[in-house]
């Protein structure tokens, strides 16, 4: 999904452009009556599936006609997770968003390593810590990293919310299948106790599911989950996956946030481009 926005004094509002697609399936991108070819714009990308990329590269080219930075808002990057693989997923979709925008501001990305595929382009990251601690309560006593992957952006979450203590899973993935096992956690972090779990992404939710059970969170007072980016591919088994959870914090980053079944509470993208307007990094 892809929005077309201006800049204005008084925050953002849509861009007078319609997306179209020839009879080919050819994207274009036509400026309406109301275009003004001197304001300040940027682009919205939710997700990052291959239509909305060609219909990013149709507005980047409209965009530097006019003598300005192709700037582009997108939360999720397509393919991060894909930061070791052969092919990399992660270099050639940083390839493809690299040709298309001059700017990019993200939030969350997987790992260091996608994030050095972004490169010959200006890039900006909106700080995990302040996402979150905006968004979910104060109350928390505990915050949970479900894997050694996520270590990083627990911590950066649980100085956010005052400095709070963090609690460490583990679980082994076998690279034949995918297949997740081998989950520990230690039940006495959370018993009786307010606690948030932090990842930055959620499919299926087997990791989440596996840590509940290992960590025996139902003698937890409250455990939470903030996932940054909600693909929630799952299916019928992610509502079983996730239900350990009280309440499930994501934004609509990927569209999959608002296909989902099941109610979480949606941050907005929206609020995501009004929170980099205000900090001066959109």
């Amino acid at each position: 999904m892809i929005e077309a926005m201006v800049r204005t004094d008084s925050g953002a509002r849509p861009d007078d452009v319609e997306f179209m697609r020839f009879p080919g399936g050819e994207w274009f991108v036509k400026p309406g009556s109301e275009f003004d070819p001197r304001a300040e714009r940027f682009a919205v990308v939710r997700g990052g599936f291959p239509d909305d990329l060609l219909a990013l590269g149709m507005w980047a080219d409209l965009v530097r006609h006019h003598g300005h930075a192709a700037r582009v808002l997108m939360p999720y990057t397509p393919a991060a997770r894909t930061d070791r693989d052969v092919p990399c997923g992660a270099k050639v979709y940083a390839a493809v968003i690299g040709a298309f925008a001059d700017e990019l501001i993200y939030a969350d990305i997987h790992s260091e390593l996608a994030k050095q595929q972004l490169t010959g382009i200006k890039t900006a990251e909106i700080p995990l810590g302040t996402l979150v601690s905006a968004a979910v309560p104060a109350d928390y006593d505990l915050v949970v990293a479900p894997d050694k992957g996520a270590a990083g952006r627990a911590a950066e979450v649980a100085a956010a919310l005052g400095g709070l203590p963090v609690g460490h899973g583990r679980k082994r993935r076998d690279p034949a299948t995918g297949k997740l096992g081998g989950f520990e956690f230690d039940p006495a972090l959370v018993a009786g106790r307010r606690a948030l779990v932090v990842d930055d992404v959620c499919d299926g939710g087997g990791t989440f599911a596996g840590l509940a059970a290992a960590g025996e969170f139902s003698a937890a007072e409250r455990v939470d989950l903030w996932v940054t980016h909600g693909v929630f591919s799952g299916g019928p088994r992610l509502a079983a996956n996730l239900a350990p959870f009280a309440r499930i914090y994501t934004t609509d980053s990927h569209p999959g946030a608002r296909a989902a079944a099941r109610h979480f509470d949606l941050i907005s993208v929206t609020d995501i481009v009004e929170h980099a307007l205000t900090q001066g990094i959109l």
